[in-house]
């Protein structure tokens, strides 16, 4: 198939991840894929992958914009084009292509009306699709590769300054408000264990003054981070709004217990015995961190399932499925919209 996937956005959160890894397995699959995205994202993609930098970061009623999109879609010419997040699906169903279209939800959103007329809509959890009404909706978690070799216990421990003995909760995410780590930071306390929080971003500096005195690490961005989840005893999600955390994804291929809010992704997956609305988080957390493998043996099957399911090659192969069964489908009839001008009578 030919393929082009768009992407608006220039940060780098699980949009982004999710973005480059569809593209490159879907070229490894032997498809003519292409992708449109900042240009910062150029060295994320493979050889087998055609690179079009274009920065849709600009306004999505940009007629500029818009217009140096379609052209680019007209001069690639795929059967199917891919928006991922809002953006670039209100900027795809501006520009009106004449291929097939498929967007993806990655995130809760109040509007969702840029891929009512899309040929499918794909969801990362069935939360974030719940208030889109579609004919042709399809979830397709995000998938992660396998988890590297842990590092050790104490290991972890020494690098950071954690006393032995102690518990480790990890919470892994950019540092913004939506991830809910000023309401984390402040019901955490000595009882709880440690909790080392792995990431950057704009609260840094306010989350670092309210740990002060707390056993709470603000450990930055580490990049073996992965490693580090499969060393501590509990991960953490205390978001107030998720669409399917690639964190979440990558803990339970770690097989690392997770207690988290019931936002989409996780309460469709995790056990409700570790689901908490924020007021209840501190007595989910004692009380899963109390019995460490019970916490563990409770999620097991979820743990065999993610190690089946939630990979980069499933998350690939029923996306294609979703591309064959459009391009299978008869192709809607367009409505076009003639406006005349309107008749002054005498």
């Amino acid at each position: 198939m030919r393929i082009c996937q768009i992407m608006g956005g220039d940060e780098d959160g699980g949009l982004e991840t999710h973005f480059a890894h569809l593209a490159n397995a879907l070229a490894a699959l032997g498809d003519d894929v292409s992708a449109i995205a900042h240009p910062r994202y150029r060295a994320q993609f493979d050889a087998g992958v055609r690179f079009h930098p274009l920065d849709l970061t600009r306004s999505r009623r940009n007629p500029l914009l818009r217009l140096r999109l379609r052209r680019l879609l007209r001069a690639i010419g795929p059967e199917i084009a891919h928006a991922h997040g809002g953006k670039a699906a209100h900027l795809l169903r501006a520009a009106r292509p004449p291929m097939r279209v498929v967007g993806t939800v990655h995130g809760v959103k109040r509007d969702l009306s840029a891929y009512a007329r899309f040929d499918a809509a794909i969801g990362v959890s069935a939360g974030v699709l719940d208030t889109l009404a579609h004919p042709r909706k399809v979830v397709v978690h995000n998938g992660v590769g396998p988890p590297p070799p842990p590092v050790s216990a104490s290991a972890l421990r020494q690098r950071f300054g954690i006393p032995e003995g102690r518990t480790v909760t990890v919470a892994v995410g950019r540092l913004v408000p939506v991830k809910g780590y000023r309401r984390l930071i402040t019901l955490w306390h000595a009882g709880l264990g440690h909790l080392l929080i792995v990431g950057d971003g704009p609260q840094r500096a306010e989350l670092s003054a309210l740990a002060k005195g707390k056993p709470v690490t603000l450990a930055g961005f580490q990049a073996d981070a992965r490693a580090l989840m499969g060393a501590a005893d509990l991960m953490v999600f205390a978001s107030e709004r998720e669409g399917f955390s690639y964190a979440m994804a990558e803990a339970l291929r770690a097989r690392l217990p997770i207690v988290a809010t019931p936002v989409p992704g996780a309460a469709e997956l995790l056990p409700d015995s570790h689901l908490a609305p924020p007021e209840a988080l501190a007595a989910t957390l004692a009380r899963c961190l109390a019995d460490i493998e019970g916490s563990r043996a409770r999620m097991r099957e979820l743990f065999d399932w993610a190690a089946r399911a939630l990979t980069v090659e499933r998350m690939a192969a029923a996306t294609r499925k979703v591309y064959a069964d459009v391009l299978a489908s008869p192709k809607p009839k367009r409505t076009v919209m003639i406006r005349f001008p309107p008749v002054l009578c005498a």
